[in-house]
């Protein structure tokens, strides 16, 4: 049956059409009331205390250039128009504190904040030790009840150590009761980059794991978002984290850990989208999505920033075709 496109009303400001998702990305100052809210995480010390490559930290910059340089506010995958979408943007978080602590400290009250005041918040990250925190931020916003939430990562990041480092995040949250273990999932693990120590933890925490080679079993990435999504999300706040390290390195090299495995950017894509038009039966959305990991310095002609704004557009598109459309 051929793919049958609609008509679909051209929203104008001033009179010039919106083409560009930059036309519809405003200071969260303007918009205090949106559907989305970009803040960033300029943030790379706990890369650097795992031994990774420093860079993360001018992640937020990168990806805002390739969101504001290359995205429509028409998607043909999909047949979906942003043009009814409100958009805010919060800046980067002040973390140049030489406090580690402080700076964590300033993510999770910011995150809060911005979770109190907007429906759905995305980051732009930064090292992924500043998921111990954007969580936090979640839990405080929603009166202190544990969330549940998916990582897509390479790896599980839940060592067992006093600093906040990127390996540390999911452990953290889950010793210390910030995140439920039943409520939480891990996909794209792969190879080697998990111990025994590690898998047993997440036995013991009764999380669910998909790794890598089950993702390219002929289901897609949107498939096991929205199952495991539908386990995780259904009673209480939820979040999404994705690593950009989860994607092979021939399509993504400026990540702080690369691996020449992973998952494929179309596999990305879908999983964005799908978490971004997630709805629990509550009617609850998907309230954190984030994007960590990605090291500029590193980058190839801007491949792994492109590929990042993708992914992040993706998921604006999911909450595009969660919303009415304006008629």
């Amino acid at each position: 049956m051929p793919y049958q496109f609609h008509l679909l009303k051209v929203r104008t400001m001033n009179g010039v059409n919106v083409a560009f998702l930059r036309q519809l990305i405003r200071p969260a100052a303007e918009l205090p009331e949106a559907d989305v809210c970009l803040v960033g995480l300029p943030l790379d010390f706990g890369t650097v205390l795992e031994g990774g490559r420093a860079g993360a930290a001018h992640a937020p910059d990168a990806i805002r250039r390739e969101l504001r340089r290359y995205h429509k506010t028409y998607n043909i995958d999909w047949n979906i128009s942003l043009e009814h979408l409100r958009i805010a943007d919060a800046g980067n978080v002040n973390l140049r504190q030489p406090d580690h602590v402080e700076n964590h400290r300033r993510i999770r009250e910011k995150l809060a904040q911005l979770c109190q005041q907007y429906p759905r918040v995305v980051v732009l990250g930064g090292s992924h030790d500043g998921t111990y925190s954007t969580v936090r931020g979640l839990y405080d916003a929603c009166g202190g009840q544990p969330v549940g939430g998916i990582n897509i990562d390479a790896h599980p990041d839940v060592k067992d150590r006093p600093d906040i480092g990127s390996g540390t995040p999911f452990g953290k949250l889950l010793r210390e009761g910030f995140l439920a273990g039943e409520k939480f999932a891990e996909v794209g693990l792969h190879s080697n980059l998990t111990t025994g120590e590690d898998r047993e933890f997440l036995r013991e925490q009764q999380v669910k794991v998909v790794r890598r080679g089950e993702i390219h079993r002929g289901q897609s990435g949107a498939y096991w978002i929205h199952q495991l999504l539908k386990e995780v999300a259904q009673e209480s706040p939820a979040f999404v984290s994705f690593d950009i390290d989860s994607v092979a390195s021939a399509y993504a090299p400026g990540v702080s850990a690369p691996s020449s495995a992973g998952i494929t950017p179309q596999d990305a894509i879908l999983a964005a989208f799908a978490a971004g038009k997630f709805t629990s039966i509550l009617e609850n959305p998907v309230r954190l999505f984030e994007v960590v990991e990605l090291n500029p310095l590193y980058d190839r002609d801007n491949q792994t920033a492109r590929l990042a704004a993708t992914v992040i557009t993706a998921f604006i598109t999911g909450v595009a075709a969660s919303l009415p459309q304006t008629k």
